[in-house]
């Protein structure tokens, strides 16, 4: 194997079909590996020689397996327009996840979609990454996208490996705004303030339940079991097409829960069901079934989620807390669960997380001074410790 521009010196022995070879670019100042099967080659970069050997030697096994893509030329967008068509909708997704999913089809075609898959590398995606203003988060996102779109490719030998796998996103990208959640203080003056508000008991359940405001609205009170104190979570309000939906599809699989409501909750359930009823006797409207919506308008109608945002601003600014937005209760029951001491787990569990990572990454947040190993020192090896304790042992012979 020897040092080569882009055609090979003069003198280099010419390999056989399915050899391969490595050599270096001058004009790109980059290794390459190279292997000819059948006429067709098959080329892959790489930033040393090493590097280049060990690319050339998965090019020569996957030969010798057979697994040679027989499609080489297929394109990144042909790719992205077959996942989308036939992969895409037989998942069975929300028709949101479905739109971000095609947002990411869309922009990855832009960015790539002249590409062809037998030459796509990891460099090209990240050079096309960092040519953005992304987000870190959208980046995320489209390499995920991207991966499964490979995935695919993979079952059908359209590629021989995942790139997505070996994507890194640029260290600059920038990073949207971290969370926040109100402190216990903030959480009870806004408590205090909203008691003689009409959706009171609203603001109350998701600030102590974790509910997500589509879960919280999307309630019928054949939902709530008062009796015996307990929350059943089984379907959300949507704004789907215009329209408002109540849909039994929950945002993951762990969404579907039985919650143990806190009294206060109970309490206040108990008094908005009982206010209620009688808004409806005056409307001459029938006693409330177990099909009602526990939360709506004073029409009796679903609540639009933006009418619910602006709500909970206004109400927010008037006590003096700025803008909050009703989603930051979720996190603020999160955060101040997880201050008072509740296990990581049992904060999932309630939020309806699949697993811990989202909920200790994304929505617990500080609200009290946090690490008490300097109090935890100071009753262990402080001034306040047992001097005889501290004495050196003798060992007697």
């Amino acid at each position: 194997m020897g040092t080569k521009n882009d055609t090979p010196d003069r003198g280099v022995k010419t390999r056989g079909n399915g050899e391969g070879s490595v050599y270096f670019d001058t004009n790109k100042q980059c290794w390459f590996a190279k292997v000819t099967v059948d006429g067709k080659r098959r080329k892959k970069s790489a930033t040393s020689e090493a590097a280049a050997k060990r690319l050339l030697r998965d090019l020569l096994r996957d030969t010798d397996e057979g697994t040679t893509p027989a499609h080489g030329n297929v394109t990144v967008a042909s790719l992205l327009t077959e996942w989308s068509t036939n992969a895409l909708p037989a998942r069975n997704l929300r028709p949101r996840t479905i739109e971000l999913n095609m947002w990411a089809v869309n922009t990855l075609t832009d960015l790539l979609g002249s590409k062809r898959l037998r030459s796509l590398e990891a460099s090209d995606v990240e050079k096309a990454f960092k040519a953005t203003d992304y987000s870190r988060e959208s980046l995320i996102k489209l390499r995920s996208v991207l991966g499964k779109a490979l995935d695919y490719a993979l079952r059908r030998k359209l590629v021989t490996t995942n790139i997505a796998r070996h994507v890194e996103l640029p260290a600059d990208a920038r990073r949207t705004e971290p969370g926040r959640a109100l402190t216990v203080e903030q959480a009870k003056v806004l408590l205090e303030h909203a008691r003689t508000r009409r959706l009171y008991p609203l603001w109350l359940t998701m600030v102590t339940l974790g509910l997500r405001p589509g879960e919280a609205t999307g309630l019928l009170w054949g939902d709530i079991d008062l009796d015996h104190g307990v929350i059943h979570v089984r379907r959300s309000l949507k704004l789907e097409n215009k329209q408002l939906n109540i849909d039994e599809q929950l945002k993951t699989r762990r969404a579907r829960r039985s919650l143990s409501a806190p009294s206060i909750v109970v309490d206040a359930l108990r008094a908005h069901r009982h206010d209620q009823e009688t808004a409806r006797a005056t409307d001459g409207l029938p006693l409330i079934g177990p099909e009602e919506l526990v939360f709506s308008t004073s029409e009796y109608t679903p609540i639009n989620p933006s009418n619910l945002r602006r709500s909970f601003s206004t109400l927010t600014t008037d006590i003096g807390l700025g803008h909050w937005h009703p989603h930051e209760l979720r996190h603020s029951a999160a955060s101040i669960m997880s201050a008072a001491g509740v296990p990581l787990e049992q904060i999932a569990d309630t939020l309806g997380h699949d697993g811990t990572r989202m909920t200790a990454l994304v929505y617990r947040h500080a609200i009290t001074p946090t690490i008490t190993a300097p109090q935890i020192m100071d009753s262990i090896l402080g001034t306040n410790a047992d001097p005889a304790a501290a004495r050196p042992h003798t060992r007697r012979s």
